[in-house]
């Protein structure tokens, strides 16, 4: 009988839970022990996979402590905790899929990939955007020549108003120094996937950005520094009322940090001032970006423009690529494509249907469009037969998106100063 592969998940948040029903899908894996901070996490492996609670670790060093216990761990925590574990577990020898970013710098970007690299270790990248059916569908488009030579690419990122107060103001990613630069931490399958669907190498970077809106030159009258105190009438009106918001995303997502709180009485959290999310999204001293905007150009002369804004009803991905011979563009929340070559009539493509991409009978919409699962499947096929991908998003090859992103901060810091890269030295 063929052996299960055994995994461990750090970081049971929402994204460790999601590999969390992937492994429990699949016949041929098992997960052995999860690690983290907050006991309502411990409490849902417990109760929805049936770990025990010795396998329930309060971090992700504890687990680490017990020694190579599994064949391979999903790292899952916040992102200024990668580094240190990936690197910890690189030593005791497992292989790894990381969750973006890979660590909080480029220069810890760069140790975890040489390390793993002259360990011999199998790391990969959770740039699960690549695998989506909606992507893998107009890279099709652009290595078979149907839209001839790629000149640009147009990528957005419609980050969505109630999102970004929730991950960005009150959340874990509000303070860039504790956590990523924001261009990263919302942005780096973005990046990832204006490199990998050109094929081509960045060489320069310039960016413009900043925090325009969630801060205290925008407070309406009758706001107080906590929810709890603002005004009756404001506290009516705003579209940013914790008493309103985390109970609404709480009952339907994991969201924004929201996992910590699982269990708890929300309004008495509020009510005594509880840190982040107690504060109004005007006085709750952050810095992450509310909007950016990034200009890449490759190594053949090519360009693209990444558009990060947190202004946008929907949480969603816009993305057109210009062609010599056509054009395709699209919204990833609908996995509509509508293609056009030049001279002829539009297309519109089904990316879950027309794209062929559910074979599996999963279900597409779901997931980042279907590509949780194919991320996941791939990581597998890695561990056990190594057999080629088009799509890995393995250590090597992901880190220069990374960099480019934390290009593009540099950048924007110097008031859109060009950055020259040189991915070859990198």
């Amino acid at each position: 009988m063929k052996q299960k592969l055994k995994f461990a998940i750090l970081g049971f948040g929402s994204r460790g839970r999601m590999f969390a029903r992937l492994i429990e899908q699949d016949s041929e894996a098992e997960l052995v022990a999860i690690a983290d901070v907050a006991e309502s996490a411990r409490k849902a492996a417990q109760e929805q996979f049936g770990l025990a609670k010795s396998q329930c670790f309060t971090s992700g060093d504890a687990f680490l402590d017990q020694g190579k216990c599994c064949d391979a761990i999903f790292i899952c925590v916040q992102d200024a905790e990668h580094y240190a574990l990936t690197m910890r577990a690189l030593d005791l020898g497992y292989d790894i899929c990381l969750e973006k970013p890979a660590a909080a710098n480029a220069e810890q970007c760069k140790e975890i990939r040489d390390k793993a690299l002259r360990l011999g270790r199998k790391v990969m990248l959770t740039h699960v955007l690549r695998y989506s059916p909606f992507y893998q569908c107009i890279r099709q488009k652009i290595m078979d020549g149907s839209l001839g030579e790629v000149v640009h690419i147009d990528q957005t990122e419609n980050i969505a108003y109630w999102h970004f107060a929730l991950s960005y103001v009150r959340g874990p990613w509000r303070n860039m120094e504790d956590s990523t630069p924001t261009i990263i931490a919302k942005c780096c399958h973005d990046l990832d996937l204006l490199l990998w669907l050109t094929g081509r190498h960045c060489v320069s970077v310039s960016s413009y950005g900043g925090l325009y809106y969630f801060n205290p030159e925008h407070a309406p009258a009758g706001s107080s520094t906590y929810c709890a105190e603002c005004q009756k009438e404001t506290k009516e009106k705003c579209l940013f009322n914790a008493y309103k918001v985390y109970p609404e995303f709480m009952k339907t997502m994991v969201v924004g940090g929201t996992a910590a709180y699982e269990g708890e009485d929300i309004n008495s959290l509020l009510d005594h001032h509880v840190e982040p999310i107690s504060r109004c999204v005007f006085h709750s001293l952050n810095d992450a970006v509310d909007h950016q905007s990034v200009n890449l150009e490759f190594d053949n002369g090519s360009t693209a423009h990444l558009t990060m804004c947190a202004f946008t009803q929907r949480c969603y991905r816009y993305v057109k690529v210009f062609g010599t011979k056509g054009e395709i563009e699209g919204d990833l929340d609908t996995n509509l494509l509508t293609f056009t070559q030049f001279g002829k009539e539009p297309q519109v493509i089904d990316a879950t249907k027309d794209g062929g991409f559910n074979q599996d009978g999963i279900a597409l919409n779901d997931g980042h469009g279907g590509g949780d699962y194919y991320l996941y499947r791939d990581f597998v096929d890695y561990l056990t037969s190594d057999k080629p991908s088009l799509t890995r998003t393995t250590i090597k090859e992901s880190i220069e998106s990374h960099l480019v992103g934390f290009a593009a901060e540099e950048s924007r810091l110097q008031g859109g100063k060009p950055i020259v890269l040189d991915p070859l030295k990198e």
